[in-house]
């Protein structure tokens, strides 16, 4: 029984340690919407910088 015992309190443990983790390291509107636009920028030819290795030819 002590076994049964230490296994379940190590599981609430663990759940519990999972709905801290969700509650404090959550993304927030604001960052979602800034990692949107930063790989649009990133990824965009509106905003690419020529420079010497993009010579057209």
């Amino acid at each position: 029984m002590e076994i049964n015992k230490t296994i379940l309190i190590s599981i609430y443990a663990l759940v519990g340690l999972y709905i801290l983790y969700k509650l404090f390291f959550r993304k927030s509107p604001y960052q979602d919407e800034y990692e949107k636009l930063y790989n649009e920028i990133l990824t965009s030819d509106k905003y690419k910088v020529k420079g010497q290795f993009d010579k057209e030819e």
